[in-house]
């Protein structure tokens, strides 16, 4: 089991952690949530929204019964690569925190599961996110539910694995985020990014 996401990331201030911005969509096995994921993240690039991170592609009928598609959604960059690897066995952490340089206005983390209860996989990658202000999207299987909120002591947000319902929940964050940008503005005269500049 990893640390809580506090214990890991001291620095972060609970008070400071908007729940709606560490999102999980909550599935059972068998439910077409790759496919779910994938729709959405389509539809915020159509609306000319900026996102990263990495999604994992719903199987289709050309790809082997033991591999799955992974896509970049920065570099664009997709691949296809074994079921068993998990994805933190190539390092996928820094392809995910791509979303901080490229200013995303959300970034996707295709699941917590196995590898970040043991404590590995990009369980850092989630406090990363959260400590530059980026809203993170994930998926957990329900038998992990439990996992996930002892790992982020119970700071965050789940969903229906629904589409309308992941809309519904970016709608209002969003929302949020922009009357946030907004008084920021407003209070400094300038426009005030909500993360920092890199290079």
């Amino acid at each position: 089991m990893p640390r809580r996401l506090l214990d890991r990331f001291p620095a972060l201030d609970p008070a400071e952690i908007n729940a709606s911005e560490l999102t999980a969509i909550v599935f059972e096995e068998g439910a077409s949530v790759d496919h779910l994921i994938a729709f959405f993240a389509d539809e915020l690039r159509g609306a000319g929204r900026r996102i990263g991170g990495l999604i994992q592609l719903p199987d289709d009928d050309e790809s082997p019964a033991f591999s799955i598609t992974v896509v970049d959604l920065v570099a664009g960059d997709r691949w296809q690569q074994s079921r068993s690897d998990g994805f933190a066995s190539w390092n996928a952490a820094p392809r995910i925190l791509s979303a901080i340089e490229a200013r995303a206005d959300l970034a996707f983390v295709p699941r917590f599961g196995a590898a970040e209860i043991a404590g590995g996989g990009y369980v850092d990658a989630f406090g990363t996110l959260a400590a530059f202000g980026l809203p993170v999207l994930t998926a957990i299987r329900r038998e992990d539910v439990e996992a996930w909120l002892r790992f982020t002591g119970g700071i965050g947000t789940m969903l229906a694995c629904r589409l309308r319902v992941v809309r519904s929940w970016w709608q209002e964050t969003d929302r949020r985020r922009q009357k946030l940008l907004a008084r920021a503005a407003a209070e400094s005269g300038n426009v005030v990014p909500l993360l920092p500049t890199f290079g």
